[in-house]
């Protein structure tokens, strides 16, 4: 089951897929920084610069897609829940350049001890995005694929929840001061916040299919 629009409507939710698409890159080059932490200083400020630049291009998109539903499309209930979905999912994409900006700010100092928590920490809370992304794609078309998804991201929600643990686990054994310590756990806290954020967008789309089915 799924929702019947006209021409304004579906460029709504095309911006609002590129708007995914966008925060979905965004991620990935977060990915890519996480991945080459042990390169010189240049290429973790070029990397970090990326994630930057990858967020601001889904600002603008977040952007037009609030300017062109203030034309009228959709009914207002509709059109609230879905200006909500888009500022949440922005959120995300905030959350991975609040952690480029960790780094690079702080010139942080990552053991090598704990580079690969951090692979599979970022690689985790992707994974959850892209079970959101799926879910807020077809909450247009197939309410059942949507719920599919949702659960999908609770699921990765949880597995990088444990992630996280074992990482900040790992961070109190090592020989390192208590402040570095504290430097590398909020971290590990930043980029779980990408997958907390995600399902916190999950939830939200499960309230407008509850609205959309009644």
């Amino acid at each position: 089951m799924g929702l019947f629009f006209g021409r304004k409507e579906k460029k709504i939710i095309e911006l609002f897929n590129q708007h995914l698409d966008a925060v979905d890159t965004t991620i990935q080059k977060l990915k890519e920084l996480i991945k080459n932490l042990d390169k010189d200083t240049s290429i973790v400020l070029k990397l970090a610069d990326d994630v930057r630049n990858s967020e601001s291009y889904a600002d603008n998109i977040r952007r037009n897609v609030e300017s062109e539903m203030y034309s009228g499309a959709f009914l207002p209930n509709f059109r609230g829940d879905l200006l909500g979905t888009v500022e949440a999912m922005d959120r995300i994409a905030n959350k991975a350049e609040s952690v480029a900006d960790e780094i690079e700010l702080q010139r942080l100092e990552v053991p090598e001890e704990i580079r690969e928590n951090l692979v599979r920490l970022c690689e985790k809370a992707y994974n959850t995005y892209l079970a959101v992304k799926g879910a807020a794609k077809e909450m247009f078309e197939n309410f059942e694929k949507a719920n599919d998804l949702i659960i999908q991201t609770e699921h990765f929600e949880h597995e990088t929840d444990e992630i996280e643990r074992d990482t900040i686990r790992k961070i109190y054994d090592l020989d390192i001061s208590l402040a570095h310590k504290m430097q590398l756990k909020k971290l590990v806290h930043r980029i779980a916040d990408i997958s907390d954020t995600s399902e916190d967008v999950s939830d939200r789309i499960q309230i407008i299919i509850y609205k959309r089915r009644v």
